[in-house]
């Protein structure tokens, strides 16, 4: 059995890598780009998207400003980027949970950890239903089948990252580089197209918008303002992947700040270049998508049930290609980098689960690591809790990411927080005025991001509440209590096993027992027993026994013959078993002795033999086991195994 299980993990995990290597993985700016920065490109998969759908609620004349929601949302990336580079060094060090940790408390610690882990979660499902939406869009027969796909999805992702990051470094570029060259070649085309004057438009040019109902079609003040706010909110997830990139800093090589650095500023203006160049092809092709198709009306009646609207980016590519070959190329490429983009979350959740751990929020199983260079059970963990929360919640992609914006921002606006507060803290204390005047500009550029992302936090609550964000919220409350229980159990363990300060008590705990009782458990006078019977002798008791239940009474008279036949200098004590279990009279048994005499020790020898395979176990009587669960419950006990191997090659 032991073999077969090593072979699965060598074959599912790899060979085993000491944990010291998860930190001088040393990727280049390329790879590192390409495995952490592909959670921000990726966004352009699904952004525009999400302004278009916002902007539709207001009719088809909304769309026009697309192009301006998009120029506005890259300013405010571009922002926060250059806050957290200038920032990155107080990051670099364990990342956003550790600072805002140690900076602003471990009740804050505990709900940016649960905001960073349901974000993890939530990166995975939103970019896998995503892909799984873009693989829909062409293969039609499987458009009613979009939560098994993307389930399936989450299977493979998983047993990917359980590899490891010494396996994903290899290829991470490659996806990237792919989705680059096939969207910048299809923006170019298109930009050229337009200047041309050649650009046609998309089918969905033709479709209707009916506006929802209170929305102002005439887009002045407060409505304007609202649809804005939902607008930006909706397409703010392309700020997604910053947090991704400035947790990571560990992972590159030397000067791994600096390194970093660049590498997160490249994903910002990748980013920003190809959302608003997306969303000024978007404009011109006339591409529409809307959130619920009860709006759309084609040749003024309304679409038939289940009706299927490709994604932003397809519609616009079939638009600008006259084949169907570069469509393709970028439906595959984009379904590349998603994957990617969820591999990202799998490489950060163990880091994160690890650093909690180490604090006692979690269980100390989520620190063991178990496969190269990641924390398996934590690959593992996030696996199955993605795929229990996408059965729960569904595919539904607008609601998915309504709900993955509210815990990014929280995030991002507690560590930007917790570095105001280091900065006022240095600014406090300085003296000198030159240094003061140092001082100053970084705590300025850091007060610009906080309020950047405490703003975009504030408009995505305010406006996606109902949405889905109100789940979100729900969970990291749920997940910041549990992360507090583990804590208070630990503490609660620890706190019970601490050695008194006291000296009597000390003294108390020194106190050696007043007798030692050896008690032999006998299911069968054999070889095992035997031995259990030396071991107990040999360690001097002041008294010693054997005990036997009475299941079976032949048995039980064959056993006394063979004990009185083998003239032991131990005592067979017989019990008497009503209800033919052996368990339940011994226990009683070993109670009454130790109420007898409480202030002295019995040590219990339970002899057992082991059998060589698996599925042999099944085949013999957990007696032994049920009394050991039951014996160590008990007070004053101290249970002794005492096992008998059985090699096949002395076996018939």
């Amino acid at each position: 059995m032991a073999g077969t299980v090593e072979r699965l993990q060598r074959l599912f995990l790899g060979s085993l890598v000491d944990r010291r290597q998860v930190r001088s993985l040393a990727l280049s700016k390329r790879r590192a780009l390409g495995l952490f920065g592909s959670d921000g490109v990726s966004s352009v998969a699904y952004a525009p998207d999400e302004i278009v759908m916002m902007l539709a609620l207001a009719g088809s004349g909304a769309l026009i400003i697309s192009p301006w929601v998009g120029a506005a949302i890259a300013l405010v990336l571009l922002v926060v980027i250059g806050t957290y580079r200038y920032n990155l060094s107080s990051i670099a060090e364990g990342g956003d949970y550790e600072l805002v940790n140690k900076r602003l408390g471990a009740r804050t610690g505990v709900a940016v950890g649960a905001s960073l882990m349901v974000d993890f979660m939530l990166t995975v499902t939103v970019s896998l239903a995503v892909a799984s939406s873009y693989i829909l869009s062409a293969f039609p027969a499987l458009r009613d089948k979009s939560l098994w796909v993307t389930a399936a999805l989450i299977v493979l992702v998983m047993l990917l990252c359980l590899r490891g990051l010494t396996f994903l470094k290899k290829i991470s570029y490659l996806p990237l580089l792919l989705f680059l060259i096939a969207i910048g070649f299809t923006i170019t085309v298109g930009y050229g197209k337009s200047l041309a004057g050649t650009l046609g438009q998309s089918v969905s040019s033709n479709w209707q918008i009916v506006p929802e109902q209170g929305t102002d079609p005439h887009l002045a003040g407060a409505g304007l303002f609202l649809l804005l706010a939902r607008t930006f909110s909706s397409g703010a997830v392309a700020l997604t992947g910053v947090s991704t990139m400035s947790n990571s800093v560990r992972f590159f090589e030397r000067p791994t700040v600096k390194n970093a650095s660049s590498t997160l500023m490249s994903m910002g203006i990748i980013s920003a270049i190809l959302l608003t160049g997306v969303l000024y092809l978007v404009k011109e092709t006339g591409v529409r998508t809307v959130m619920d198709v009860s709006q759309l009306r084609i040749d003024g009646k309304p679409v038939p049930e289940g009706f299927y609207q490709q994604p932003v980016l397809m519609q616009m590519a079939e638009t600008i290609y006259d084949d169907a070959l570069m469509p393709t190329v970028l439906m595959l490429t984009t379904v590349a980098i998603l994957i990617m983009a969820a591999t990202t979350a799998f490489t950060g959740f163990p880091l994160l689960t690890a650093a909690i751990a180490e604090k006692g929020y979690l269980p100390v199983q989520l620190r063991a690591q178990s496969s190269p260079t990641l924390f398996a059970k934590s690959v593992i963990l996030l696996g199955v809790c993605t795929l229990m929360f996408i059965t729960l919640i569904g595919a539904d992609l607008n609601t998915l990411i309504q709900m993955y914006i509210v815990g990014v921002f929280f995030s991002m606006t507690m560590t930007q927080a917790a570095i105001i507060k280091v900065r006022a803290r240095e600014l406090k204390f300085t003296l000198n005025a030159t240094k003061r005047v140092r001082l100053i500009r970084p705590f300025i550029v850091t007060l610009i991001g906080f309020t950047a992302t405490a703003l975009a936090l504030g408009v995505v609550i305010l406006t996606k509440f109902t949405q889905g964000a109100w789940v979100t919220l729900i969970l990291i409350l749920v997940l910041s209590k549990a992360m507090l229980s583990v804590r208070n159990h630990y503490d609660s363990i620890n706190q019970n096993l601490e050695l008194p300060s006291d000296s009597a008590e000390l003294a108390q705990q020194k106190t050696l027992p007043a007798r030692v009782h050896a008690v032999v458990f006998v299911q069968r006078v054999r070889k095992p027993l035997m031995r259990a019977i030396s071991y107990a002798r040999a360690t001097r008791p002041a008294t010693i026994e054997a005990v036997m239940v009475n299941q079976d009474s032949s048995r039980v008279k064959q056993a006394q013959r063979s004990w009185e036949s083998l003239e032991l200098p131990v005592p067979l004590t017989i019990l008497d078993a009503p209800y033919r279990d052996s368990v339940p009279p011994f226990m009683e048994y070993i109670e009454r002795k130790g109420t007898e005499s409480p202030r002295d020790v019995i040590i219990v020898y339970l002899p057992e033999y082991v059998v060589p395979h698996w599925w042999e176990r099944i085949l013999h009587r957990r007696t032994v086991h049920r009394l050991k669960a039951r014996l160590r419950r008990q007070p004053g006990i101290v249970v002794a195994s005492v096992p008998w191997q059985i090699s096949s090659s002395t076996r018939p």
